[in-house]
């Protein structure tokens, strides 16, 4: 078979696979903090209890006197029980991997009464998940890995004490590793069986932006908005296709590489954020996020000579959060929090395995323990639960299967010094 079409059928199928990774609730990743994680991340932004605070919004550095830094990581775990609507031990599959973790770290600095700097580096999109190569899904991918890598230095200025601002600068790099089956890149073109499998590894870089503002109207209670810009990503890399021949009776691999670009946005969003801070030992927090996945309209890919786009018809998504704080004694602080966060498929046809978004109820628990005026360390657990529509369906509208479970189980454990 002509190579050409070879790497006309592959860029279609990374295009399906990439898209299908680049879902909202499954890509976006909201885990900046171990100790926000412990209330569902109610009150990012607003709340004053770690220095994440200035990924969630710039102007919360102004909350932090003196010098602070942070470190952690948060680790994702995945179930993703898969039955097929025709059984069979074969069509049973999990899309679960070993755990991710992610790390992040943030530093904010007073240069004086009324200016602050910090530094955040985050992973605020990311995923992974891995089936058999033989499931019935393999066509929109057996395996994906992203990540998106987030430097960013930011200022902060405290213009009264009833109001803050903040502003930052977003440097991101992406890694992808995406890999699918022959049926991906044989549909349509050759004949089933002439290509084993596919896989690409692609890297990229782009700049953002982002600001937020805080309002203190009585002393105990916070109001915060913040913004993060849309950022524009084209990755780069090769696309590795493995063509098998049969010549006497005996099989002939061989890899044909081709350059392959993805273009794609990582979506603008917002968020307000409140805290009260009812006594001395306990505060209640809020949060709303939105996330301008509406204007993600397609995904083209481009494989030598060749490219691909696929459509698509994603709705915004919507993070709703409460939670509190219950300062036992002065060495145990107990939270915890609930949210809903919707799914960015409109469509219920268009769901794919790689990561079958779906809404979601987070439940939350945490803890810190503040060792001594200068040093805590913070722990959060929270179990997300897939709910509503999760099935499968093939080109035809056929429920082809359906996830028994649509879960994340994610823990973070944190450290906070004060200088």
């Amino acid at each position: 078979m002509h190579q050409n079409f070879i790497r006309a059928a592959a860029a279609a199928a990374v295009a399906a696979t990439f898209s299908s990774a680049a879902v909202a609730g499954g890509f976006q990743l909201t885990e900046q903090s171990a100790l926000g994680l412990g209330r569902a991340y109610a009150g990012m932004g607003v709340d004053g209890t770690d220095v994440s605070g200035l990924y969630y919004n710039p102007a919360t550095m102004t909350l932090h006197t003196g010098t602070q830094a942070q470190f952690g990581f948060v680790g994702v775990g995945l179930n993703l029980d898969y039955n097929s609507k025709d059984g069979g031990s074969i069509h049973d599959e999990n899309g679960r991997k070993q755990p991710e973790a992610v790390p992040n770290l943030f530093l904010s600095h007073q240069i004086n009464d009324v200016t602050w700097i910090g530094f955040g580096f985050t992973v605020p999109f990311g995923l992974s998940t891995e089936y058999d190569d033989n499931w019935e899904q393999a066509y929109e991918g057996t395996d994906a890995k992203i990540k998106v890598y987030d430097f960013n230095p930011t200022f902060a200025w405290k213009l009264s004490d009833k109001f803050s601002l903040g502003a930052g600068v977003s440097y991101q790099y992406v890694k992808a590793k995406l890999g699918f089956n022959k049926s991906a890149v044989s549909n349509g073109f050759i004949s089933n069986g002439f290509i084993s499998n596919t896989h690409t590894r692609l890297t990229g870089d782009a700049w953002g932006w982002n600001v937020g503002a805080m309002w203190t109207p009585v002393e105990n209670v916070r109001i915060g908005a913040s913004y993060r810009s849309a950022i524009g990503h084209t990755v780069n890399g090769d696309l590795n296709v493995t063509v098998n021949s049969t010549v006497d009776n005996q099989v002939f691999s061989k890899v044909i590489t081709t350059p392959a670009t993805v273009s794609m946005d990582a979506p603008a969003w917002a968020m307000l954020s409140a805290a009260w801070d009812v006594n001395d030992w306990l505060s209640l927090y809020g949060t709303m996020r939105w996330a301008d996945w509406s204007s993600f309209k397609a995904l083209t890919v481009e494989a030598g000579k060749f490219s691909s786009s696929q459509p698509k018809n994603w709705k915004d998504t919507y993070l709703y959060s409460v939670g509190y704080d219950a300062r036992i004694n002065s060495f145990w602080t107990l939270r915890g929090g609930i949210a809903y966060e919707t799914s960015t498929i409109d469509d219920k046809y268009t769901r794919t395995g790689t990561i079958p978004d779906a809404d979601r109820w987070w439940f939350a628990i945490g803890s810190s323990f503040h060792w001594t005026k200068d040093f805590q360390t913070d722990v959060g657990f929270a179990h997300l639960h897939g709910v509503h529509e999760r099935s499968l369906y093939n080109s035809k509208h056929e429920e082809i299967g359906k996830f028994r479970k649509l879960d994340a189980y994610i823990i973070g454990i944190q450290g906070q010094y004060r200088f």
